[in-house]
């Protein structure tokens, strides 16, 4: 799976995140995201997937499964 670089100043604030919150830079970065894509179309993510025969939804923020 591809593994995306940040850049170095989404790196220092997560890290200023992780000395606040006392949790691994990881988590921090994952809840982040997860809380950004609550405002995402899932319908129109989910569509193309489908079209291209992607069904693990599984293991997808975006899924329509998880609500």
């Amino acid at each position: 799976m591809y593994s995306p670089v940040l850049s170095e100043k989404a790196t220092k604030t997560i890290y200023r995140l992780k000395r606040v919150f006392k949790k691994p830079m990881t988590e921090i970065a994952d809840h982040l995201i997860q809380q950004s894509l609550k405002s995402v179309d899932k319908s129109v993510i989910c569509d193309v997937c489908i079209g291209e025969k992607n069904n693990n939804c599984g293991d997808c923020y975006l899924s329509r499964k998880e609500g």
